[in-house]
């Protein structure tokens, strides 16, 4: 069995144009269809067939005011025991419902037709078939008021409703004949066509809008990023006067962060200023009092990992349902962007991360030795170089066991943690050995660093096996080395001065400063 779509596009090819939407639109325009009827208080025949929403008490006021002043409201529908369908049609004695077997077979979308000797009116609509069920479904719809396609669909659907309830054959009929148009009321006509006028370029505008955020999320894989431009863009959107997404740290309820639009604000001299975004992850609410925000959960495989929030003060506003769709797609995309993006982060950490310590790599020591030292020259600073090797690790492996001297190796890890500073870069430069740089950091307090380094690692005894020491070089940019590899090669001597001194002690090395100063203009020249 065909569909409406199919009847009245295949018999009146040439007048159509399908347009492409979502079903929030098209529930929209049957709302359209309605309140033409229901305004105009058209005495009308009205046929719908679409998918009811569930809600059982929207659907009974909804029907309720179609059928005070229609003359008759055919309704097809799925059956009873469809799971699609909640709505109950027992308390309207004046509404005929088609309950129809294969009805989602082949009416895939919503449809309505009007006929009244005032007006005539069709929508039908067409579901395309989707790659997946985590998208929203996209129609293809038409609608018309020419009173020969009304006709048409007419004709189609009355053999519908003969076949399913033929006692309604003289009923429908007799409807059917004191409904027909005797003409095309323009003032109706430009006043639907203008409703949907405007909510087609509000759906594009929305669509749009969508699009730059999945365009935003697809280009970036920094967390704060995505979710900057997707509450600009949500925020732009909706003319919200606030939107703000909080994200949860990972498995916690925590705030991870919060990202803030506020509507710019005219300042008095024409000119628009953003509201001030100062708000942080601590404070209980990012709004101020006033009507409820839409709140959209952003879920990842049935775990909440933030709340996408949209606020607005705008006297008798009310979330269209378009609008909700916006901001629940929004926030299903930036749900995959979000937990990709802390995948990628993870993996770029397990890629510069020593695994037994936590401590960085050999390879970004390397890396950030290397530009450190560019900036350090650049600003005309000091930077320092701390190496540390474990004393007599072998003898605890051999003694204790491999796993006591990995507990040795991160006892050391520990320790510098706890040690440098926030800014200092910590490696674990091979076997036994860490690095540690330390910018903007001369050669006395790189000293003095190293030398509270190895007190807190003889001072702290390893659980099993006790005090374990650590001989440690430094090197400073630029007086002893003004390479990377000098840089290294001279806290690696320094280091094993140290060692020879009798172990657990700090050293380094200084050659002329004449030397140093010569050799770094010598590769600033080449």
């Amino acid at each position: 069995m065909y569909s409406l779509y199919y009847a009245v596009t295949h018999q009146h090819v040439e007048e159509f144009s399908p347009v492409r939407c979502n079903e929030q639109t098209l529930m929209r325009l049957v709302r359209y269809f309605e309140d033409i009827v229901t305004e105009n208080k058209l005495s009308a025949l009205i046929i719908e067939g679409r998918f009811l929403d569930g809600h059982l008490s929207r659907e009974t006021e909804r029907i309720s005011r179609i059928l005070e002043s229609s003359r008759a409201l055919y309704l097809f529908s799925c059956e009873k025991e469809c799971h699609q369908r909640s709505f109950s049609s027992e308390n309207f004695s004046n509404m005929t419902l088609i309950e129809e077997k294969l009805y989602h077979d082949f009416e895939t979308g919503p449809f309505i037709v009007v006929m009244d000797p005032r007006f005539s009116g069709l929508m039908a609509s067409y579901a395309l078939p989707g790659e997946d069920e985590t998208h929203p479904k996209v129609y293809e719809m038409v609608w018309t008021f020419d009173p020969n396609v009304a006709f048409t669909a007419i004709e189609y659907l009355m053999g519908r409703i003969y076949a399913q309830k033929s006692s309604e054959r003289p009923r429908f009929e007799e409807c059917l004949n004191a409904s027909t148009p005797h003409g095309v009321s323009l003032r109706l006509a430009l006043t639907l066509t203008t409703k949907l006028t405007m909510l087609m370029q509000r759906q594009n505008e929305l669509e749009m809008a969508t699009n730059r955020i999945s365009s935003a999320i697809s280009s970036s894989l920094e967390i704060e990023s995505i979710l900057q431009s997707a509450v600009d863009e949500v925020g732009s959107a909706l003319k919200a006067r606030k939107v703000a997404l909080v994200l949860w740290e990972e498995d916690t309820s925590k705030p991870e962060s919060i990202s803030v639009y506020e509507r710019p604000v005219s300042n008095g001299n024409g000119h628009e200023e953003p509201h001030a975004a100062d708000e942080s992850p601590g404070e209980a609410s990012v709004f101020s009092q006033g009507p409820g925000p839409l709140e959209i959960p952003i879920t990842y495989r049935s775990s909440v990992i933030g709340v996408l929030m949209v606020e607005d003060d705008t006297q008798g506003r009310l979330w269209e349902d378009e609008e909700e769709l916006m901001a629940k797609t929004v926030a299903d995309e930036l749900a995959v962007a979000i937990s990709h993006a802390r995948l990628f982060k993870r993996v770029q950490i397990q890629a510069m991360t020593d695994a037994l310590t936590g401590l960085y790599n050999h390879r970004y020591f390397q890396e950030r030795l290397e530009r450190e030292i560019k900036l350090a020259d650049r600003n005309d600073t000091h930077l320092s170089l701390v190496m540390l090797d474990l004393d007599h690790l072998k003898r605890i492996n051999d003694t204790y066991g491999h796993r006591k001297g990995d507990a040795a190796l991160t006892h050391v890890a520990r320790m510098m943690k706890s040690t440098f500073r926030d800014i200092d870069i910590c490696a674990r430069y091979g076997g036994e050995e860490f690095v540690a740089i330390l910018p903007q950091c001369g050669r006395d307090d790189a000293l003095k660093a190293a030398e509270r380094l190895r007190e807190a690692i003889a001072s702290t005894p390893v659980r099993q096996i006790g005090q374990i020491t650590a001989s440690i070089g430094v090197a400073t940019y630029p007086e002893a080395a003004v390479t990377q590899e000098e840089m290294i090669e001279m806290a690696d001597r320094a280091m094993y001065v140290a060692k020879e001194a009798g172990r657990n002690r700090v050293r380094s090395l200084m050659p002329k400063q004449s030397e140093a100063a010569a050799r770094r203009k010598e590769l600033r020249d080449v």
